[in-house]
This record gives structure tokens, sequence and C-alpha cells, in this order.
């Protein structure tokens, strides 16, 4: 084989190898897979009004996609007291190990987003890594409720707000306790004991209305197109086997 043949043969594949990586990242993310590099891969999309807490808003998949890798999860009034907003759930359980989000939550009266996990059915244990009420952006909750919904709450503090830019919030479950961080700061330990076999769903949504945050008003549509945005930029599981 001739050298110049040889040269030509690996151009080609260069060029190849090019092509199909152009095709790859213009390929349209799908709000049923997370996608590289995050390791949780599946999410169920929720459809449907939601009443819990005495919240107003109706999940939709029309609300819920991806920007390049970030996750975004879009709220608005649609009017005549109807609001539209996105929750995913993780379709798999996770269990003991860190659970972490980098989320960019939103602000506006009313409004309640959230990065959490949960059992699901029953709803029960419940692991809050990041609330922050839509009203009061300077602080951010990170809760336990336990299988009786006995909860222990820690709150953080920013002068400068936790809204409209990315922190990271996480929490590691361990056997017997859990351990709470926002940006790689610890917040508290929560001691404990649970079932073993019980496992989590990890869960993204903005909630409206509701008995924490109360009631939206003119101010929380107040943006250049009426809407917040929940994004998420990462969301990693890093399993404890003890």
């Amino acid at each position: 084989m001739s050298a110049t043949f040889r040269k030509s043969s690996r151009l080609l594949l260069v060029m190849a190898a090019a092509c199909l990586a152009l095709s790859l990242a213009a390929a349209p993310a799908q709000a049923s897979s997370w996608g590289s590099p995050q390791n949780v891969t599946s999410w169920n999309v929720i459809n449907g009004r939601w009443t819990a807490n005495n919240e107003l808003e109706t999940y939709t998949p029309n609300n819920v996609w991806y920007d390049g890798s970030t996750l975004m999860i879009k709220t608005y009034n649609a009017g005549g007291g109807v609001y539209y907003s996105g929750r995913v759930e993780s379709t798999a359980l996770y269990g003991y190990g860190t659970y972490s989000f980098t989320a960019n939550m939103p602000n506006g009266q009313g409004l309640l987003p959230a990065v959490w996990a949960a059992y699901l059915n029953p709803w029960l244990p419940e692991m809050d890594g990041a609330e922050i009420v839509g009203s009061n952006p300077n602080t951010v909750y990170q809760t336990f409720h336990d299988a009786n919904n006995n909860q222990t709450q820690f709150s953080a503090g920013n002068g400068g707000g936790w809204t409209n830019s990315f922190h990271t919030y996480s929490f590691t479950w361990w056997p017997d306790h859990i351990d709470f961080w926002v940006d790689g700061n610890f917040q508290g330990t929560k001691w404990y004991t649970t079932a073993a076999g019980v496992g989590m769903h990890f869960i993204v949504d903005t909630a409206v209305g509701g008995d924490w945050p109360g009631n939206p008003d003119a101010s929380t549509w107040a943006t250049a197109d009426g809407a917040r945005y929940l994004k998420v930029s990462s969301i990693t599981y890093t399993p404890y086997y003890p």
C-alpha cells in the first residue's frame, strides 16, 4: 500500500468521524433521557393537574426539554387560573450514596422550585436537596421527611440570593444518617434508621401556589417572556455499598 493511499485513507476516516460527531451533536435531546455525562439515565415526565398541598399547577411534557445538556423546566400563567409547569422523576430507584444537583432555580411569588428525591410508592421517605420559596430567594431549604413525615430541616442563607444562578445542592444518604451540602459546604446531619430496601427517585419540578409559597401574583410573571425557568446542568449519583 502506497504512503499516499494510507494518508488518504486516514484523512477519510478522520473526516467520517468528524461528520458522525457533528450529526450526534446536532441530534435533538429528548426529555425521556438525561444524556452524557450525567448518570441518571431516564425520566418519567409527568402530565396532569397536581393538587397536593393545594398547589395550582398542571404539569405537561411540553414544559420539559433539553438545551444542550441542560434540563429545562418552564413555568407560566396561561390565564384563567391555569398555570403550566414541568416535573420529571427518574424511572429508576437509587439507594445509599450521594445525590447531587447543579441547578439554577427561579424566583417569583408563589413558586416553589425543588430538586429532591422520594420513594413515591408510598411517597415517603423524602429527601430534599433544595427547595426555594420564590418570594424569599435568599434562603434554600434542605429537608428529610421520614416514613411518618417527621421532618428535620436545614436552611442556608445567601445575601445575594440563591436564584437565577447555578449552585450545587447535594445530600449523602448513609444507612443511619443523611448529610446535607450546598456548594460543597456542610449544612447538617440527620440521624435515623430506615429500611435498607427503600430506594429514591430523583425528582425535579417547580410547583405553583400551595400551602408553603402562597399564590402567585402579577409580579411572578414580570419577565421578558412571562415565564420562569428551572435549569439543571448536572445530576449525579455516587453509590455507597455498606
